[in-house]
């Protein structure tokens, strides 16, 4: 019934606007408040199909389309000083950016410097334009440039100016303004994931992650898997180039990861490597384990086992893991020589447990074992593990020899 009354009611409307335009009626003007009222109910309707644009539940078409209604009547306020246009331009001028129609962003962005030269966002729009979408990095640094003459203390353009300063090279100059940014902005989630990615990627992993730490802290969002991926890797990395790195509260952000991600083969092999940096070599036997049981073509993960599996001292399960993947032959050769040395090392030294239990016979037949081990070693491997597989089998030769006269009497 509401329905047809709806239906109804419209019909109505539609008539009055025929018979209106039929008798050349005119429609009343807006007042000044009502062509407010119009701009802000359709900017706000635009600024909510943007909003949701950026995570997909919309498309920027459906907010241009509504930013485009607001402007119609923004461009009517007569009150000078009402902000309503700039801010729609600047939002407007972005839908167009990010629905990659450049050239009308272009244009909107400079429409809004030629209303108001003093407010950077024009002038940091075309920089973001020119630098972040189209590379042009020179005309990108003139205009964050101009925006800092307007605007010296804003971090957004000094964020900016980094980044271009970050893509195109100029890695020192990109540094000093991300501190000069983050100094005037500590608590920006953006400026510091940024900062700290940047730190990452030039090599100063410490560093990366103390900024790393903080966007993390200050976002809302603690299943950022970018952050959070980005601070095991620096853990990591920093532990590898400074021991005393606490690599323990890399922990925090790998179970984070797992508990998103559970069948994560590679969150496993990271976190495995994380406990084998705390010498809880169970702990990472486990995790290799259970990533090899997500991925079986990842035969290394059955190597890294082993070589645990030789330190806790399981000889036995350390010697028949590396055997699988030494003779699989669909794996890497550097990979299978890794392995053939582990083997030779391990009958090597039951060979030299024998030999001091005066079992001279089995000595020299373990012996045996070993030299065949390193001789794949040096069949399969690069440079340095046939110099390594040659220092053994030179080692191991003389150990036998010794056996050998033991056993025989000779001596």
């Amino acid at each position: 019934m509401r329905r047809v009354f709806v239906v109804l009611n419209l019909l109505m409307i539609f008539i009055y606007a025929i018979s209106c335009a039929t008798v050349g009626e005119k429609k009343p003007k807006l007042t000044q408040e009502e062509i407010k009222d119009s701009a802000k109910v359709w900017y706000a309707i635009g600024k909510d199909y943007l909003i949701k644009a950026e995570d997909n539940r919309a498309s920027y078409e459906d907010a241009i389309r509504n930013f485009r209604k607001s402007l119609y009547y923004a461009s009517r306020i007569e009150d000078k000083n009402d902000t309503l246009l700039k801010i729609l331009l600047v939002d407007y001028a972005y839908s167009f950016l990010k629905n990659k129609q450049l050239d009308s962003a272009e244009y909107y962005y400079n429409k809004l410097i030629s209303i108001d030269s003093t407010d950077p966002r024009g002038w940091q729009g075309l920089g973001f334009l020119y630098g972040i979408v189209m590379k042009d990095y020179d005309k990108a640094e003139r205009y964050f440039k101009k925006a800092l003459v307007v605007s010296p203390n804003d971090p957004d353009v000094l964020f900016g100016l980094a980044k271009v300063y970050e893509l195109s090279g100029k890695k020192d100059k990109a540094r000093e303004i991300y501190y000069e940014a983050i100094k005037k902005d500590s608590d920006n989630v953006a400026l510091n994931r940024s900062f700290g990615k940047f730190l990452f990627e030039v090599g100063d992993y410490e560093e990366a992650i103390k900024y790393l730490e903080r966007a993390y802290e200050k976002s809302e969002n603690k299943e950022d898997k970018d952050i959070l991926e980005k601070l095991v890797d620096a853990y990591r990395k920093a532990y590898k180039k400074n021991k005393e790195v606490d690599i323990s509260k890399a922990l925090n952000y790998i179970n984070k990861l797992l508990d998103m991600e559970p069948d994560n083969y590679s969150y496993y092999i990271k976190r495995a490597s994380i406990y084998e940096a705390l010498k809880e070599n169970k702990k990472a036997i486990e995790d290799y384990n259970k990533a090899y049981e997500l991925n079986q073509n990842a035969k290394i993960l059955l190597l890294k086992q082993a070589f645990l599996y030789n330190d806790i001292g399981n000889k036995s399960e350390a010697e028949r893991l590396a055997k699988v993947v030494a003779t699989d032959k669909e794996v890497e050769d550097v990979v299978r020589a890794t392995a053939w040395a582990l083997i030779g090392d391990i009958r090597q030294n039951r060979g030299i447990r024998l030999y001091k239990s005066k079992k001279y016979e089995d000595a020299v037949s373990v012996f045996d074992s070993a030299l065949a081990a390193y001789q794949q070693t040096q069949l399969l491997g690069d440079q340095k593990w046939k110099d390594y597989a040659a220092k053994q089998i030179s080692r191991v030769k003389v150990l036998r020899k010794k056996a050998w006269r033991k056993w025989k009497r000779i001596e």
